[in-house]
């Protein structure tokens, strides 16, 4: 499977690749974001067989196999936790089963059912029940069980070991990376600081001393989105979560400041607009993230899904900043496009929320995810060959004219028709890039109509951007020379 990837990126390391696949396993059935700093040389030299952790021995053997890595016992409860993931198969390991109820989940649930003992139909290794048997080891264990934070951080540092044993991450790498300011932090907080070191956002220590507030609801931003990213990832539900977010803001008008991102869509009145047909799964699925945030605004929750959704399908990163306010007032029938109509009508609705020509062609090839049901539109069919997959394929599609299986709404067809469409059009199709850059823009563009975000403390980008993959809390120590220094003023205003 991975061979796909290295096909497309074949500058980067096997060595590279199979940790980053890791890490974004990790990250996109909703767990913990994962530092991680590329530079892994490659090798054809394998060791002798027998230094991987057999499932059928003990504590004992659990703690020869990882020290012998240089990891600790902490280490060794926290990655086992990593068993909240997938089942065993018996032609692979002899074992068979899951070890949890949604095992396309990353969560803690894999040390509450350790510490129910049997549970029908789910599995526990000799090396699982030996972290219940071991005293050095059971004290983690029911850590993790009760407070998924800790196990969330701890597995995170864990894993970075792992993925870093006898490799020395080069200092020339991250220093070049501050340099082109290819950083990513991968916490709420760590994501702001990122931006104030690149001079995006200043940060004097009056503002942090004064965000106590905003750094707890960005802290529920971000365990939010992990939850949002295991929920669309078990559920295939993206595309639905992307039309969600769309039809929330869309409704803006920008002479009236009316309708646009705050949440309305959540009224059963608006529910019945003929244009939101079928959106009632997406909002009752939102409710299962609500509940367990309920400081987010709906409108807020209603955004950061798009931006989940196209990130977990393999789409651009998407800027998100959080603090739109909720309404119950809902716009008036008919400000959302309508699939029937042309160019004009296009224009027509997008410049009424104040969007341009090249927002339209952008936001249109978002209709590379999912596909169009009869009963909701009148309309069926996907747009893509791949319709799970966030790329330019759309683009590709209508360039090539009628496909066999294929949609084309009329909508569609007045981007090739219109010049000034069909421009961007070919630009998308011929160059991915750019239609990923244009189309985080539009998006973000899109997902604020009407909300003027706070100036300080909140310009958070939440989504990351799994191809820059350099780690702030690495390369801090290369940034001694840059001042005011805002993470000192932030890890002091903390203590």
């Amino acid at each position: 499977m991975l061979q796909e990837v290295k096909a497309k990126h074949p500058r980067i390391t096997y060595a590279d690749l199979y940790q980053l696949a890791g890490v974004v396993a990790v990250e996109v059935t909703g767990g913990p974001t994962i530092e991680f700093i590329p530079g892994r040389k490659d090798s054809l030299e394998s060791p002798e067989e027998g230094r991987l952790p057999d499932a059928k021995k003990g504590a004992p053997h659990l703690k020869d196999i990882f020290y012998r890595m240089g990891l600790s016992d902490k280490d060794i409860v926290a990655l086992s936790g990593a068993h909240t993931l997938g089942r065993a198969h018996p032609e692979r390991s002899g074992f068979d089963g899951p070890w949890t109820k949604e095992p396309l989940k990353f969560d803690n649930s894999y040390f509450v059912e350790l510490l129910k003992g049997e549970s029908e139909g789910l599995l526990k290794l000799p090396t699982d029940k030996a972290l219940l048997d071991d005293p050095a080891f059971r004290p983690y264990v029911e850590l993790y069980a009760k407070d998924e934070d800790a196990f969330f951080t701890d597995y995170a540092a864990s894993q970075k070991k792992l993925s870093e044993l006898g490799f020395t991450p080069p200092s020339s790498t991250v220093k070049e990376a501050v340099n082109t300011s290819v950083v990513v932090a991968q916490s709420a907080v760590g994501v702001a600081v990122a931006a104030a070191v690149k001079g995006c956002i200043p940060v004097p220590m009056a503002a942090l001393l004064s965000a106590k507030a905003r750094q707890l609801y960005l802290q529920e931003i971000e365990k939010a989105r992990q939850d949002l990213r295991a929920l669309i990832y078990s559920k295939n539900c993206a595309p639905i979560m992307l039309r969600l977010a769309w039809h929330d803001a869309g409704t803006y008008d920008a002479k009236t400041k009316t309708g646009g991102p705050n949440g309305s869509i959540r009224n059963e009145e608006e529910l019945k607009h003929s244009a939101n047909n079928g959106l009632k799964i997406a909002v009752d699925l939102c409710e299962e993230v609500k509940a367990k945030h309920p400081k987010i605004t709906y409108a807020d929750l209603y955004q950061l899904a798009g931006v989940v959704a196209v990130e977990v399908t393999g789409g651009p990163p998407i800027d998100f900043i959080p603090g739109r306010k909720d309404s119950k007032q809902s716009p008036p029938e008919g400000r959302l496009p309508d699939a029937k109509l042309g160019a004009s009508h296009l224009r027509d609705t997008f410049q009424r929320m104040g969007l341009d020509d090249q927002d339209i062609v952008a936001l249109s090839g978002g209709h590379t995810l999912g596909r169009a049901h009869q009963e909701r539109s009148g309309f069926d069919g996907p747009w893509t060959k791949e319709p799970a997959k966030f790329d330019n394929s759309y683009f590709v599609e209508l360039l090539k004219g009628e496909s066999q299986g294929l949609l084309k709404l009329p909508t569609d067809k007045a981007l090739v028709e219109d010049p000034e469409f069909h421009h961007y059009v070919e630009l998308y199709a011929n160059d991915k890039d750019a239609f990923f850059r244009d189309y985080a823009v539009s998006h973000k563009k899109l997902s604020e109509l009407g909300f003027s975000p706070p100036s300080s403390g909140w310009k958070v980008g939440l989504a990351l951007s799994i191809a820059a993959v350099l780690v702030l809390a690495f390369v801090w120590d290369q940034l001694t020379d840059i001042s005011p220094d805002p993470y000192l003023l932030w890890k002091q205003y903390n203590k």
